[in-house]
């Protein structure tokens, strides 16, 4: 029709519904409903022709992968995170020390020997789970205070509870290589352990026992043991010879000798009564020795003419000294002479006066000296004097 409203540019100038966006509203004959709607064929160069594809939205099942794919890359980033800190955390150089510390505490002395690589010895008395098991004062508890971790060395700082009382502790690692390539392998360097000292006053190659476990004194009388952090009942056996009161000695933490334990030994009752016996026949030999000059004895007799021959001679003993036996010193249980005894000496001559008898004293006899130890055949007595040269004779 020809006078009615331009329609020159027809239909096709609608466009399509499905590029329509936004706000923007359709015609009003495209609003109403339509029965039977005619399929819609765009011309060409016309939105939504071919050779221009509409744009559609991302269909439900895309937005849900994408969404997945996404909580699994954070997932894996969190999973990354903390596997790295447990990781780093199990693999710290203060993991060896805590686990050291832990067996010693829980008594499993083996345990922690091995963990540390502690070699042990048959002097070794003390580093057995038995004797620690007797000890008092052990360490209970212990708090990591720094760690200073390096390339390939590591130190770990520690203070132990014992008996009461922080005790530094200082550990060195080492790196021995590294788990999957990124985490650090430490190895518990060997710590320097405390000891037990022992000195015995009393004869060398004593025995001692620690923690009920048996040791020998040296030329000394001294004996150390390594031990880890306690205290240690300390005693020693004199058998039926002599006795000394227990005592205990302290290790104070890792690498430290505690103070010298002193066992005083004095002699029991069989110990003074071989001691006297020991006195006695030292006298008894002297006495017996048939020369003016008894070896190793404390009188002698001189004067003799060298033109005479002398024979017959003999020692013949008046009184017993009288001795006390003490305290042990230096050598031994000290003897002191209370009260000298006294000997005479004869012997028969020839010469150029003709025959007869020659005769020296009384002499003095002292038996001042020590008893240096006991045996199967009782005590040892050894004099402080020798052939009378500090006595008088004659």
């Amino acid at each position: 029709m020809t006078d009615g409203p331009d329609d020159s540019r027809g239909w096709e100038s609608v466009p399509g519904a499905d590029t329509l966006r936004g706000d923007r509203a359709l015609p009003a004959v495209m609003t109403a409903p339509a029965l039977h709607p005619a399929p819609h064929h765009p011309m060409a160069g016309a939105p939504g022709a071919a050779g221009s594809r509409p744009r559609r939205g991302l269909r439900k099942g895309a937005v849900i992968g994408i969404a997945a794919g996404a909580a699994a890359l954070v997932l894996l980033v969190v999973a990354g995170g903390i596997g790295w800190s447990v990781g780093s955390d199990s693999h710290s150089a203060e993991r060896p020390v805590q686990a050291f510390l832990q067996d010693v505490e829980d008594g499993r002395l083996s345990d922690a020997l091995d963990a540390a690589g502690i070699d042990r010895d048959d002097d070794d008395v003390l580093l057995t789970d038995a004797a620690y098991a007797k000890a008092d004062d052990k360490v209970t508890a212990h708090r990591i205070t720094s760690v200073d971790q390096g390339d390939d060395h590591a130190t770990v700082r520690a203070l132990l509870t014992q008996a009461g009382r922080s005790v530094p502790a200082t550990f060195e690692l080492e790196r021995t290589g590294t788990d999957w390539g990124v985490f650090p392998v430490w190895e518990l360097q060997p710590p320097s352990l405390g000891s037990v000292e022992v000195v015995v006053q009393g004869p060398t190659a004593s025995t001692v026992q620690v923690a009920g476990a048996d040791a020998t004194t040296d030329d000394l009388g001294a004996v150390a043991l390594r031990a880890f952090p306690g205290s240690y009942e300390v005693a020693t056996d004199g058998g039926e010879w002599f006795a000394a009161d227990a005592a205990t000695a302290a290790v104070p933490g890792f690498g430290t000798a505690g103070t010298p334990v002193v066992l005083t030994t004095t002699l029991t009752d069989a110990g003074q009564q071989a001691a006297t016996k020991a006195v006695d026949a030292w006298v008894d030999g002297c006495v017996a020795a048939p020369t003016a000059t008894p070896d190793g004895c404390s009188f002698y007799a001189y004067g003799e003419n060298p033109a005479n021959t002398y024979t017959n001679q003999k020692w013949t003993l008046d009184t017993r000294p009288s001795v006390s036996v003490g305290a042990w010193s230096s050598k031994g249980w000290l003897v002191e002479t209370r009260a000298p005894g006294s000997a005479t000496f004869s012997a028969e001559f020839t010469g150029p006066s003709g025959r007869g008898t020659a005769t020296a004293g009384p002499i003095d006899v002292n038996a001042s000296g020590w008893i240096t130890g006991f045996g199967d055949g009782g005590a040892t007595f050894v004099a402080a004097v020798a052939n009378g040269r500090t006595d008088s004779g004659s």
